[in-house]
């Protein structure tokens, strides 16, 4: 049997008291709840040690789809501040949201300029920043509003809430995280300047996504959706046939290199649109921070991932 050295033994007390006294500080620092794992990973930078902060949809889970149990809720409930993506991205969330006191709510979207949807019934048609949309089709009622709300998928749209947040976040456990967020801001920029070098690069930037959740990164970094697998801004709608073989037309049309698909993109509808054009899927992390560690490995790894499938 293998002997513990004698001062390990006596440490394992020392850790153990580390253990309990680092667990009752976390408790009594100010709660912070974020609806998804991308702006929590914002959320933690900006606020540090200063205060607890807890991600209410599992990292990987279709936020579009997420129904919150009695906990989550709970956790909101008590919370000092609710950090939201806003734009009714948290669907199964709303309830909750609305409910919240306006004080201890921050919705991102509020604080940045927001894109139109495009028209689910005419893959890649882009409307005027100006014009809402109106949907025919019943299977997509749910349009949040007219306004894209995958906001998160480009730096310099990010760069635009963050002050606020460091504002509200700063309010909640006394500090001022000004100049934190400033710096946030000027590495959120050098990355939209990096990406933006990255994607020039390229000959030809046409994207055919799970559903329409590009458009922010489209739009700044000059590329263009052409189709969606899902014609829709939420994963909790379908496709008809009709629109799947609109689709296969205008993957065959434009020769595309790949159908990005991602969480809440039907597998089955993919690998047929697949299998028809004999043009391959390919994996995009755009609501999941998987294993990496911040916002930026986060955006970069979905830019390398674009960038290698259309070079």
């Amino acid at each position: 049997m293998r002997m513990i050295p004698k001062m390990l033994v006596a440490a394992l007390p020392v850790l153990a008291a580390c253990s309990t006294t680092d667990d009752n500080a976390a408790n009594e620092r100010p709660q912070v709840v974020v609806t998804t794992a991308v702006l929590a990973s914002i959320v933690s930078e900006l606020v540090g040690d200063a205060g607890t902060v807890t991600a209410i949809i599992p990292d990987g889970t279709d936020p579009h789809d997420f129904s919150p149990s009695a906990k989550d809720v709970e956790r909101m409930n008590n919370a000092a501040l609710v950090v939201a993506n806003g734009l009714d991205l948290e669907e199964g969330l709303e309830d909750v949201l609305e409910n919240l006191d306006a004080t201890r709510l921050f919705a991102a979207a509020d604080h940045v300029t927001t894109r139109s949807l495009t028209d689910p019934d005419k893959h890649g048609d882009e409307h005027d920043g100006e014009h809402s949309d109106e949907h025919s089709d019943d299977a997509h009622d749910h349009d949040h509003g007219g306004k894209d709300p995958h906001l998160w998928l480009s730096p310099f749209t990010v760069s635009e809430f963050v002050p606020a947040l460091a504002t509200a976040l700063g309010n909640v456990v006394d500090r001022d995280l000004t100049a934190t967020g400033e710096s946030m801001v000027a590495d959120l920029l050098a990355l939209d300047a990096d990406i933006a070098a990255q994607v020039d690069a390229l000959e030809s930037c046409e994207l055919i996504t799970g559903h329409e959740e590009l458009g922010y990164f489209a739009d700044r970094y000059g590329c263009e959706v052409i189709g969606t697998v899902i014609p829709s801004s939420t994963t909790t709608a379908e496709a008809s046939a009709a629109q799947i073989a609109e689709l296969e037309e205008i993957v065959t049309e434009h020769d595309a290199k790949a159908i990005f698909v991602g969480v809440g993109t039907p597998t089955k509808v993919a690998e047929q649109i697949a299998r028809d054009t004999g043009v391959p899927t390919v994996e995009l992390n755009t609501h999941v921070m998987g294993n990496v560690e911040n916002y930026d490995r986060f955006i970069r790894n979905l830019t390398d991932t674009i960038v290698d499938a259309l070079s």
